[in-house]
């Protein structure tokens, strides 16, 4: 019954988080990215790899952004910050397409859009999730974060067909006033905040039915004290490393084993379905057991894509199976930051804190696919760098492991 209760009370905003983290930065611009690459390298006559870099702009920002953003909706709530960077994300992604001659003009409107739209990544959809679900937290989270693998799923067929109907820069403003139309009266209508908020009136919070629950939680300053904080900080980095490498990479190194572009396509394209797959089972699963474990079979699991990867010549069969276990972990992995930050860490600081995790997150996944890139233009091949995945892939699992049973958190 008190399940039920859960759906029913937090319905309304579970949506309203599927729907902004669907349409959010860390969503949108890395998915489709990989499309505007062809179009823009060929148009404006950069390298691949130049063009490439935006994105990494974008990663690594979040290293600055993510723990401000937590900082400002522990202080004004989510809903406030998603309402006002989705019209600001819409606008910088529509202002790609004033991208001049100098490549350095695109590079700056990348890491502005990062930081006027940072109030669209996933700490501030979670942030609200965890707020209506505590039975159902984990399920509850998979659902919203489950939004960005749909985003994956449809986005980058959208944006192909809006760059060969208009054209690059024409693609960029569809599409950004396409995700404004989209995220910002769902959210305005949804996404709204539980009644354990401070910031929300006992009018409003009696109006959406929200549950009567008491925040308690870490502070910031706690949390950098204790070694669970930095235990899974350094699991995020080096699993978040092995995964962003493997995706980014995967098309290129199926290349390099003789499959076409179009075929190795086509297994990259089973990452998308799989991430939605990894997100509601690994939410499924924490709810029912203890989600380190969860955690940690999830992310060692791509160890093993690693390994078959290294092969030369290898059964489709056995490919399909790799690109489906990299999308299972690369589902679970920010499913799992924030269950296990509510669950560690509490709630009452959980946005400064989930923000300074994501730090981790954001420089190892910022970081591989270039560093992907340079190891096999020096080394020739692929093999040395899935090795060093698999062996990161456990250490990371096995910095999971350590962290003990959930706390007994108090109000601070």
């Amino acid at each position: 019954m008190k399940n039920k209760q859960e759906f029913r009370a937090g319905f309304k905003p579970l949506m309203g988080a599927v729907v902004g983290a669907g349409c959010g930065l860390s969503s949108i611009s890395f998915y489709t990215h990989g499309v505007f690459v062809f179009a823009v390298s060929e148009d404006m006559a950069w390298s691949r790899g130049q063009v490439q870099v935006g994105v990494t702009i974008m990663i690594l920002m979040a290293a600055i952004t993510a723990p401000v953003i937590g900082w400002l909706i522990d202080r004004y709530t989510a809903r406030r910050i998603a309402l006002a960077s989705i019209p600001l994300y819409g606008l910088t992604l529509a202002s790609l397409s004033l991208t001049s001659d100098s490549i350095w003009s695109y590079y700056i409107l990348w890491a502005c859009m990062s930081i006027l739209a940072a109030g669209t990544l996933p700490i501030t959809w979670t942030r609200v999730v965890n707020g209506w679900f505590d039975d159902n937290r984990g399920i509850a989270l998979g659902i919203t974060l489950a939004g960005t693998g749909i985003a994956a799923t449809f986005a980058p067929s959208y944006v192909v067909w809006l760059i060969t109907e208009i054209g690059w820069r024409g693609a960029y403003v569809a599409l950004a006033v396409t995700i404004t139309a989209i995220s910002l009266p769902g959210v305005y209508l949804l996404f709204v905040e539980s009644s354990q908020d401070e910031n929300i009136s006992v009018e409003s919070a009696r109006s959406i039915d929200a549950p009567a629950r008491h925040e308690t939680g870490l502070t910031l300053r706690d949390a950098l004290a204790g070694y669970r904080f930095w235990a899974l900080g350094f699991a995020l980095f080096f699993v978040a490393a092995g995964i962003s490498g493997l995706i980014t990479n995967l098309v290129p190194l199926l290349v390099d084993k003789g499959l076409t572009a179009a075929t190795a396509a086509g297994y990259a394209g089973l990452i998308g379905v799989s991430v939605i797959c990894g997100r509601l089972l690994a939410g499924l699963l924490v709810d029912h057991l203890w989600a380190p474990l969860v955690a940690a079979v999830f992310l060692s699991a791509p160890a093993v894509a690693a390994i078959i990867l290294t092969g030369q010549h290898i059964p489709p069969v056995m490919l399909g199976t790799s690109a489906l276990i990299i999308g299972l972990a690369a589902g679970a992995e920010l499913d799992l930051l924030a269950y296990l930050s509510s669950r560690y860490f509490g709630l009452r600081h959980y946005g400064a804190i989930y923000g300074g995790l994501y730090v981790f997150f954001s420089i190892g996944a910022g970081i591989a696919p270039a560093s992907f890139g340079w190891t096999v233009d020096v080394l020739g091949n692929y093999n040395m760098v899935l090795y060093v995945v698999a062996v990161m892939s456990i250490v990371g699992a096995a910095l999971m492991l350590t962290l003990g049973k959930y706390p007994q958190l108090s109000e601070d």
